[in-house]
């Protein structure tokens, strides 16, 4: 099941990370909806194993907020 619109934008604003169906976990960046059509996509920031990236994602494939233990990286130490 999709996340609403609504909760959707909850997570950018809090800057929450969210999970996508494949597993990976990434922060909302922009989220565009096209009218009449009502076709959203949504630009996330994800980590990969070659590094950051910026991908677009349909809204059906994001599965909710992350799990807490994993919602925010550890803190750096100075």
């Amino acid at each position: 099941m999709a996340m609403s619109l609504r909760h959707l934008h909850r997570c950018m604003t809090d800057r929450r990370r969210v999970e996508l169906d494949d597993g990976r976990l990434a922060r909302i960046v922009r989220v565009d909806t096209e009218f009449p059509a009502n076709q959203t996509t949504v630009s996330v920031w994800t980590d990969s194993p070659k590094g950051p990236s910026l991908t677009k994602v349909d809204l059906t494939r994001i599965v909710g907020p992350a799990p807490e233990s994993e919602a925010a990286p550890p803190a750096e130490s100075a």
